[in-house]
């Protein structure tokens, strides 16, 4: 599908003048999505397709964790005034978490830094293991990551999807965007510095991560262009 052909299909919210404005560096959406859209409304819509494929009517009475979070959802809910519940943003940018503490003062928000090691993204950072905490509360109805498992090693998938499932209800889902090849046997790093820019799984072999910690596959859904990657949703197995 063409570029122009794609965003003709996006059912995107008009949007009001911004009254969250964020610092190009905090902005580290691809170029092919930012030459078509602005952050609002991407992250409208992957908020919106989330919604669908795991089956919510509305997102006003979620708590909802966003694991690796970046600014555009923050943008997304309060420049265009999406109906939300409670939204818990957590990344290993310092700086960026400092900043949308300091700058969002909405009462359903709140962000949190996570010292987590990652090569490429940050390097000075502790190894998470499947025993580590998060400084937030538990029982969300959703715990989310958008272009996170595309950065992480097998042994890091497993300690996220084990320390998430702690957090999140007992009805509850995980639902997370990734990079997929039928072709390979489980794993590899196509980045050129093995440093995790680039991660690619086998399907069966991420599901079977994901389900040895504890989470109910419910469904897949494939790649729509440049907009959102392949995605999973599962549900905490009881």
């Amino acid at each position: 599908m063409k570029f122009s052909r794609l965003i003709q299909s996006l059912k995107l919210p008009n949007t009001k003048p911004q009254t969250l404005k964020v610092p190009d560096k905090f902005n580290r959406n691809s170029i092919n999505v930012t030459s078509l859209m602005t952050p609002e409304q991407s992250g409208a819509w992957l908020l919106d397709r989330m919604r669908q494929q795991i089956g919510f009517e509305t997102y006003a009475d979620k708590k909802i964790l966003d694991f690796g979070c970046g600014v555009r959802f923050s943008q997304a809910i309060i420049n265009t005034s999406l109906p939300f519940g409670e939204y818990v943003g957590v990344d290993v940018c310092y700086e960026m978490i400092e900043f949308l503490q300091q700058r969002v003062t909405d009462s359903r928000f709140k962000f949190e830094f996570l010292n987590g090691f990652h090569p490429l993204y940050n390097p000075a950072g502790i190894v998470l293991s499947p025993d580590t905490r998060l400084p937030i509360d538990s029982d969300f109805d959703v715990a989310c990551m958008f272009s996170v498992i595309t950065h992480q090693h097998p042994f890091d998938c497993q300690s996220i999807f084990s320390i998430l499932r702690r957090y999140v209800a007992a009805e509850g889902h995980l639902f997370f965007t990734c990079f997929l090849d039928d072709s390979i046997p489980a794993f590899a790093d196509r980045s050129p510095e093995q440093n995790g820019g680039r991660c690619f799984y086998n399907p069966a072999y991420l599901r079977r991560l994901a389900e040895d910690c504890g989470w109910q596959f419910v469904n897949r859904a494939p790649s729509e262009g440049p907009i959102i990657g392949d995605s999973f949703v599962f549900q905490r197995d009881q």
